[in-house]
């Protein structure tokens, strides 16, 4: 694996990543997401950071560290359903020892099809969770009949 890092700042903390959606990037350490065992499919990249889409708008980029074509539009899944609350969360709040329910990110993957963005879709079965203090996470398996992979997210 070929890493697009580059420590390109006197401070060893900052690296300049070079990414396809967004040019050339500066990420402070503190900002790296650090997903373990990483996302399905993509079991081999481990770091992550968050990037805002436009402040007025829910969405966020998961942007891979590791693969700069790697970037997945996310949202909190409470933007679409206020009840979100799938049972996985409680046992993933205990792995990855979070005291406060404020202390995790919980998001949810975007499918977004080629020129139809109004059909855009929301996997509600494998949230990803983080831990905002210690910056680690997972993607969960929801296997629960009220969730769908395929949500939508504007009305039809």
């Amino acid at each position: 694996m070929v890493s697009n890092l580059q420590t390109t700042s006197p401070d060893p903390a900052v690296l300049s990543v070079s990414t396809r959606n967004f040019g050339s990037i500066e990420v402070r350490s503190d900002q790296i997401i650090y997903l373990d065992p990483g996302l399905l499919g993509f079991s081999q990249y481990h770091r992550y950071v968050l990037i805002e889409h436009h402040q007025e708008a829910p969405f966020l980029w998961l942007q891979c560290l590791d693969k700069a074509d790697l970037a997945l539009v996310v949202v909190d899944p409470r933007v679409l359903l206020s009840d979100y609350q799938p049972s996985p969360l409680a046992q993933a709040m205990r792995d990855l020892k979070v005291d406060r329910s404020e202390d995790l990110k919980i998001l949810v993957i975007l499918t977004i099809p080629p020129g139809k963005p109004q059909e855009m879709t929301a996997n509600l079965m494998g949230p990803v969770v983080i831990n905002l203090k210690t910056r680690q996470g997972r993607q969960l398996i929801v296997e629960e009949p009220q969730y769908s992979h395929k949500h939508r997210v504007l009305p039809a």
